[in-house]
């Protein structure tokens, strides 16, 4: 099984899939495929249906992924300007990546939904959790930028600029007041304090 990115000002992903082989996706963004691949309904790990009606109804994130099975090639897109890359997770290996920024992904790999609690009066943002091993394609709206960060250094970044982290880096609530006063109150922006030790990807637009 491989990722290729194919670039350009909406970019995309082209697997080639051997037989037996297997890619999931969200339902809907693939652009074709060759009829030999085979499509299919992968099932979301959930904790129950009040898990799953707030998972969708609420977070807005699919029932289920599709899932494609070779011998053959499937293309894949966000509908978006940006930048995609691929990356590989080790055996055992995990990460949070967005929610709505996943191409497609090895079948190999583990996913998961978690929900991170936001500040008090603010709806907080789901992200998907890859488990490896596996390859997978994330597209970041805008530039794809990294960050690392030593133990105890932490950065404060916008909900939507948060692309790709580990699961050990905590996402601390901050609501962002813009000076005093009632206005400042009223444009606020909700962000988060990621802690380190580990590197954090942010997407530039969104």
């Amino acid at each position: 099984m491989e990722l290729e990115v194919v670039p350009g000002i909406v970019p995309s992903v082209l697997a080639t899939l051997g037989a037996g082989e297997s890619v999931f996706a969200e339902h809907g963004i693939v652009l074709y495929k060759e009829d030999p691949v085979k499509v299919g309904r992968k099932n979301i790990h959930s904790e129950g249906l009040f898990s799953t009606l707030k998972r969708t109804t609420v977070g807005g994130l699919p029932f289920f992924m599709t899932e494609f099975t070779g011998p053959g090639h499937a293309c894949f897109s966000r509908d978006g300007v940006g930048e995609v890359r691929v990356l590989t997770l080790n055996a055992g290996e995990a990460i949070d990546v967005a929610e709505g920024s996943l191409v497609c992904a090895d079948n190999r790999i583990t996913y998961e939904v978690v929900h991170v609690k936001g500040a008090p009066g603010w709806g907080g943002l789901w992200m998907d959790r890859l488990i490896g091993p596996g390859a997978f394609a994330l597209h970041a709206y805008g530039n794809f930028i990294t960050m690392k960060l030593g133990p105890q250094e932490t950065v404060v970044c916008e909900r939507r600029a948060i692309l790709q982290k580990a699961p050990t880096m905590p996402l601390e609530p901050h609501v962002q007041r813009v000076g005093a006063g009632l206005l400042g109150r009223a444009m606020a922006q909700e962000m988060y304090v990621v802690h380190g030790p580990g590197t954090v990807g942010l997407q530039t637009a969104r």
